[in-house]
């Protein structure tokens, strides 16, 4: 059985290598939806007999690692010295990452956020990360 839980945040970035627009420094509402499987649990009288787990939970984890660590954040590329040096000195929740952060490096960052801190018998099957409504990158692990 597959369960899915969507959070949304706000937070900026840059692409210093594209060709559009988008090597401007600018923000998103990201939308994340992480779909998780298990086996629904079975034992009678337990809180969450019939669920792979409880949505709450799961919201929990994602909110914890994913939202509070961008909400209102800014991810920048490590070599982009530039944007980098100024972003580190405006802002304090800033998100380094080891290449420019695309909708699909900011998938596979999240889903490595949550993987491992789900429990026992459930596992992350995606991580969905909407760019824009229209735009989106699916991760899946390696």
């Amino acid at each position: 059985m597959r369960i899915s839980r969507k959070i949304e945040i706000d937070y900026g970035h840059t692409l210093p290598n594209s060709f559009s627009f988008c090597n401007q420094l600018h923000g998103h509402r990201g939308v994340i939806v992480a779909t998780v499987e298990g086996n629904t649990i079975t034992r009678t009288g337990d809180g969450e007999e019939g669920m792979v787990m409880d949505f709450k939970f799961l919201k929990e984890i994602m909110l914890e690692h994913i939202h509070d660590k961008l909400d209102h954040g800014f991810a920048v590329w490590k070599n982009d010295f530039e944007d980098l040096d100024f972003i580190t000195k405006r802002n304090s929740r800033v998100l380094i990452t080891d290449e420019p952060p695309t909708a699909e490096c900011l998938a596979k960052w999240a889903f490595n956020q949550i993987q491992h801190r789900l429990p026992e018998g459930v596992t992350l099957k995606q991580l969905r990360w909407y760019e824009t409504p229209n735009n989106w990158a699916d991760y899946e692990g390696e």
